[in-house]
């Protein structure tokens, strides 16, 4: 039997941890740069980040917490959201996040319709939510009976998915899903202040503990199937792992990785892949 080679955590929760897409996004600069990288065409300035919003108006309705919600100086409101492995109901997802923003950008006694502010919803994705290979998928209201006629609210709810070969998007845009697959990026002046926020992050105490963590649970996890040696006991192990990492935003390349480090001496690697599903 092979020695098994201890993965190096911290080096493999990248951009897509949750706690680090949170900690990288909450800097004002590089939020209005992603922002627009997604969204070239507006003026994005003056923006107010706060991350892990809850959003509930009263005790009665179900409450959602955002990744990262922004505001601009137009009052334009924006969440991001890194969603690692596929969920049921993404799309109502997607809606009930917009129509929550929505609610809180209301307008007050004098205004007009025409002052109400704009929402956008962006669901970061190492998935192709549609299955149709797109790098974007923007959504907009339009008329079923001719798409060209749009309903103009200035809302829109956009998939950015990291696995999409098909389609246009910025240089910028592109580089990030690089990042988020672990290819090699352009040295361009969006993609490095994020890598020298996500070292910098990499240094704190905040960031060590997370990672303690993570190897903590893997490793007990681990013990279990080794103390009982028997197969039934890890697979259960596995399972485990594979579900706290996917809790942990980990994608199933970043996860199946991981699985061949530590299991490769007794599964495939096809039987590895059965636990991702």
């Amino acid at each position: 039997m092979k020695e098994k080679k201890k993965p190096d955590v911290a080096k493999l929760l990248g951009i897509t941890d949750d706690l680090m897409f949170q900690n990288v996004m909450k800097d004002p600069i590089n939020c209005r740069m992603f922002l627009h990288e997604v969204l070239p065409d507006l003026d994005i300035q003056g923006l107010t980040v706060r991350t892990q919003e809850r959003i509930a108006f009263n005790k009665e309705e179900k409450f959602s917490v955002l990744d990262v919600l922004i505001k601009d100086s137009k009052g334009r409101r924006y969440d991001i959201e890194m969603q690692v492995a596929p969920q049921k109901d993404l799309d109502k997802r997607a809606r009930y996040y917009m129509y929550k923003m929505m609610e809180a950008g209301f307008l007050h006694q004098g205004e007009g319709y025409g002052e109400l502010a704009a929402v956008y919803v962006i669901f970061v994705l190492p998935f192709d939510p549609k299955g149709k290979g797109l790098k974007r998928y923007s959504f907009t209201y339009s008329a079923r009976e001719d798409k060209s006629v749009e309903l103009n609210d200035e809302s829109e709810i956009i998939y950015l998915n990291s696995k999409g070969k098909k389609g246009d998007v910025s240089q910028g845009l592109d580089d990030f899903y690089s990042l988020m697959e672990g290819k090699s990026t352009t040295n361009s002046k969006f993609i490095k202040r994020i890598k020298k926020t996500m070292d910098n992050y990499r240094k704190t105490e905040e960031w060590s503990e997370h990672v303690m963590n993570t190897e903590q649970i893997k490793e007990m996890a681990l013990a279990q199937g080794v103390e009982e040696g028997k197969r039934e006991a890890t697979v259960s192990a596995i399972s485990k792992t594979v579900k706290m990492l996917k809790r942990m935003n980990q994608s199933n390349e970043q996860i199946l990785r991981e699985l061949k480090q530590d299991y490769s001496d007794e599964f495939s690697d096809e039987e590895l892949e059965e636990f991702l599903k």
